[in-house]
């Protein structure tokens, strides 16, 4: 009886051990034909929506740059103050619109919009364009929807997919403690 019972916890430890060996490779999902065709047509609408935003800088004549996320930013007066640096908060005051100019939001220096540099939390695109950026500071972006407020928009004043007009004062940063 402790003869089998010895053969078959040697069987079980070899048996395991040999589960142990085995390679499997990684589960990868199949790329399926849906998967791709959303891909290209993401692709496609971001291209269209690039094009869109490069002929609103052109239309209205602004001196602009385009950076490497897609938007397109103007330091239109540099101030003296403080660098932004991550993690920092930055009180901003002016407005955001829609690129037909329909006023969205507007904010003052006694309401102003706080954006903590980095949480990645409202319009994105702040938290990459106020990197660097100097308080006093007067900056116009131009954004895509997808670093705005994206697919859905705000849910109150921006709606779904929708590019953005920024035109903002840096006028308080607080630095990071």
């Amino acid at each position: 009886m402790l003869h089998r019972l010895v053969v078959c916890l040697v069987f079980f430890v070899l048996l395991l051990a040999q589960c142990g060996r085995q390679e499997q490779a990684p589960y990868a999902p199949p790329a399926s034909p849906d998967r791709r065709r959303l891909q290209e047509v993401n692709r496609y609408l971001n291209e269209k929506e690039q094009d869109i935003l490069q002929a609103y800088v052109s239309r209205q004549q602004l001196d602009m740059r385009q950076s490497a996320l897609g938007y397109f930013y103007q330091l239109v007066e540099e101030g003296r103050g403080a660098k932004i640096a991550l993690d920092d908060v930055a009180q901003l005051s002016g407005s955001v619109f829609l690129l037909d100019g329909t006023p969205c939001y507007t904010y003052s220096r006694q309401h102003p919009l706080e954006v903590k540099v980095g949480s990645f939390s409202g319009m994105t695109v702040l938290n990459t364009a106020l990197m660097g950026v100097r308080q006093g500071s007067h900056l116009r972006l131009v954004a895509p929807a997808y670093l705005g407020f994206g697919l859905l928009g705000d849910g109150d004043k921006i709606p779904p997919r929708s590019s953005l007009v920024c035109d903002f004062w840096v006028d308080v940063v607080v630095k990071k403690r």
